[in-house]
């Protein structure tokens, strides 16, 4: 799954990057070196329904029928992710998948661990030649029935089966976020989409432009702050070495 993400660049390059225009009121935010969806991060994103800006919106989805905040908090939980095989089995994502609430997720890499025996090792992943791409999401608004004027944007990241690199990582469950192409991109936040279409995009991105290298334990020591900018740099694990040898 998708639980761990980062995004380093600044306001004006994500801008650039997907030919949004500049608006007087966007926000500007702080490099994210590590993103950990269960802290329900505010992420920016570029929906379907205004694809020319840049909105801001919680990470975990919070569907419109949750009837209380303790609702609503106990299934973000759970909708951090949303699987693209059962999207329109989802009664969390019904609304949404149904209303073409897509979005794109703007992203310089993720982070997965690669299980050996008894021991858990932490990845970052990119793409080779493009620092900055986009998963993709979808969006949903929930009003808070305690306080009629709060109301929170939140969004779901989707995820496909892995590719081979992704599947040597992430080797318990074999899943890795849905990365666009910017020609999908595009196809992406387009209203009424054929379904053949949608099915074609929901392949997982070829391999052979991705990159993948260990990272220092900083980022599963839950005592620290791992929201820095050494938690994406490489690290070696010599214990890993040989068995590097065998999945890659």
């Amino acid at each position: 799954m998708c639980f761990h993400n980062s995004l380093t660049a600044t306001v004006e390059e994500v801008e650039k990057r997907f030919g949004i225009k500049k608006e007087p009121k966007t926000v500007e935010y702080e490099p994210v070196y590590h993103g950990n969806g269960f802290e329900f991060p505010t992420w920016p994103v570029i929906t379907a329904q205004a694809p020319n800006s840049l909105q801001f919106y919680k990470w975990g989805l919070i569907p419109r029928w949750a009837k209380s905040l303790e609702e609503a908090n106990e299934l973000r939980t759970g909708t951090l992710n949303a699987k693209v095989e059962t999207l329109d089995e989802k009664p969390s994502f019904k609304y949404a998948l149904q209303n073409s609430q897509r979005c794109l997720i703007p992203s310089t890499g993720f982070f997965e661990w690669q299980t050996v025996g008894k021991q858990k090792y932490p990845y970052f992943i990119h793409l080779r030649n493009q620092p900055l791409f986009a998963m993709a999401g979808i969006w949903e608004s929930w009003q808070n029935p305690a306080y009629t004027d709060d109301i929170w944007h939140t969004f779901s990241i989707i995820t496909t089966e892995a590719n081979p690199l992704m599947a040597r990582i992430h080797n318990t469950k074999q899943r890795m976020p849905l990365i666009l192409v910017p020609g999908t991109e595009i196809l992406w936040l387009q209203n009424n989409v054929d379904k053949s279409v949608l099915n074609e995009m929901a392949r997982p991105l070829k391999d052979d432009i991705m990159e993948a290298f260990t990272v220092g334990r900083i980022i599963s020591n839950r005592k620290l702050n791992s929201n820095v900018p050494e938690v994406n740099q490489p690290a070696t694990y010599p214990e890993l070495s040989q068995q590097q040898l065998s999945l890659f």
